[in-house]
């Protein structure tokens, strides 16, 4: 899977392969992130500064 986080305020993008790597990067906690990907089974999660997309990576 792939985490898609895109910044409100700069319009930044970024890709992220593992919640892990997201949650130390972006200094969110990593529980948050678990409830809402693993828990609540949810393919968004978006706040007033940024908002995270949780997609598939297509491969050849």
């Amino acid at each position: 899977m792939a985490y898609v986080h895109i910044n409100k305020q700069t319009n930044e993008v970024r890709i992220f392969g593992s919640v892990k790597n997201l949650s130390n990067d972006l200094k969110i906690p990593i529980d948050n992130l678990y409830t809402t990907f693993s828990r609540k089974k949810l393919k968004e999660h978006e706040t007033n500064e940024y908002r995270i997309i949780k997609t598939k990576i297509e491969r050849a």
